[in-house]
């Protein structure tokens, strides 16, 4: 069942319940006016008849006397006056105004059944004036005002249901245009735009599914841009790699292989001591590789981190530094679980520990750096702050800060990096940091 038709049927109920209230109160006080007005017609006839009793001239005449008194009831539309004998017999009757009855279940919510008053005539004859109600009349007129109003109220129902139907309908279309937006949005059509009319409340969410809308788009355009950055470090750091490879191993290889080739013959020739310089020779170029493949590997991973976890390996970095600058203060604050954090964590905050110790003391001319690696709950914080002053060098961001900012947008996280209000130069970045055993997990 849709919105609109929810709160028109919520609305009708109101208004019909109001309607239906508004004819039980109308019945009720159309009960006590009934009765209040034929009540009070007896009490009149009543009256009237008392005073002709205390007119009759005697007693002789009083049965023609009486029956003048009950036709003097004729056209009276509350009372009928009825002559009843001693035998109970009616003698005389009057004539009411007549009047279309009302439907008998009309009658049996409204009309009141009035005990008719009897009042024993003068003389020695046992005559007796009866006043019996008449209903026809005032259930006619009642029942006219009823079908007026019920017709009132279902005008007013019907009218008020239409206008509701339409205000509603007029007011919940930006929200039916917000729900077709949506799930474009959700498809990754980020430049659907959903109206921004209609009542201040279903403006706003327009506004607010819009720049939803704008974000997500501008965090597309910002992971492309991401990915290609992300792809063409790939593609040097690869390019640089292969030419360590071609330039140094290579050539190192193609030597090998001509020695080994040389010192065989020379030992076919029996030459023992030629190729044993041979064999040298084929040492000197088979160390020269090993170092050069070690140096692609410190490139790749940092040995200190694999081999010692990362608080180890900021210290290491710190002791680096401070043995080339004892004149630099260092202060480290590292947490006890730091070497428990997923591995892909541990590199990128070791990397940006390394960069922003190596800009400050190139840079900055520090004094002082401090150093704070914390952990709470599922995120990871670090922060390198150095007293010297931020000259041009260490301002713009350069390649360094280029990467930093790079490396923490891929692992999910955010960066900072300039003069801090103190001073001092500032880089501080925040990523998501789950455990390594979820992390374990979630990879099984």
């Amino acid at each position: 069942m849709s919105l609109r038709l929810r709160i028109l049927i919520a609305i009708g109920l109101v208004l019909a319940s109001g309607a239906g209230l508004g004819l039980a109160l109308a019945g009720w006080h159309a009960r006590q006016w009934l009765r209040e007005e034929l009540v009070s017609a007896q009490d009149s006839g009543r009256l009237e008849v008392t005073r002709a009793f205390a007119g009759l001239p005697n007693a002789g005449s009083a049965p023609l006397d009486l029956t003048a008194l009950i036709a003097d009831f004729d056209g009276n539309r509350h009372l009928q006056a009825l002559l009843i004998g001693p035998d109970g017999r009616v003698l005389a009757a009057s004539h009411p105004e007549p009047a279309s009855a009302p439907p008998d279940w009309f009658f049996a919510l409204v009309g009141q059944r009035i005990a008719p008053a009897r009042l024993p005539a003068p003389g020695a004859g046992g005559e007796v004036v009866e006043l019996r109600p008449v209903y026809a009349d005032d259930m006619a007129a009642l029942w006219a005002e009823f079908l007026d109003l019920t017709l009132v109220l279902a005008v007013a129902l019907v009218g008020g249901a239409v206008l509701v139907f339409v205000v509603v309908g007029r007011a919940l279309a930006p929200l039916r245009a917000v729900g077709g937006v949506l799930p474009r949005i959700g498809a990754g059509d980020y430049a659907a735009r959903a109206p921004e009319e209609g009542p201040p409340e279903l403006a706003a969410l327009g506004r607010s599914v819009n720049e939803m809308a704008g974000r997500l788009a501008a965090m597309r355009e910002r992971n492309r841009t991401l990915e290609e950055q992300m792809l063409t470090l790939q593609d040097e750091e690869r390019a640089d790699i292969a030419r360590d490879l071609h330039d140094e191993i290579g050539p190192h290889l193609f030597a090998a292989n001509v020695d080994a080739s040389m010192a065989a013959t020379l030992i076919g020739a029996g030459r023992p001591e030629a190729a044993l310089e041979q064999v040298r020779a084929i040492t000197t170029a088979i160390g020269h590789m090993q170092r050069l493949v070690r140096d692609i590997l410190v490139r790749l991973r940092p040995p200190q981190l694999a081999e010692l976890g990362l608080s180890s390996a900021i210290l290491d970095l710190v002791a680096f530094w401070s043995a080339r600058r004892p004149d630099l203060a260092f202060e480290t604050r590292l947490p006890d679980d730091a070497d428990r954090l997923p591995d892909a964590v541990q590199g990128t905050l070791y990397r940006i520990v390394q960069e922003s110790l190596s800009n400050a003391v190139r840079h900055g001319a520090p004094k002082t750096v401090r150093i704070v690696v914390e952990r709470t709950g599922g995120t990871a914080r670090v922060e390198v702050v150095n007293d010297g002053a931020p000259n041009d060098a260490q301002g713009p961001r350069g390649f360094g800060l280029t990467g930093m900012a790079e490396r923490v947008a891929a692992a999910g996280g955010s960066l900072t990096a300039g003069p801090a209000p103190d001073g001092c130069w500032r880089v501080a970045a925040t990523m998501p940091a789950p455990a390594a055993s979820e992390t374990r997990d979630e990879a099984a």
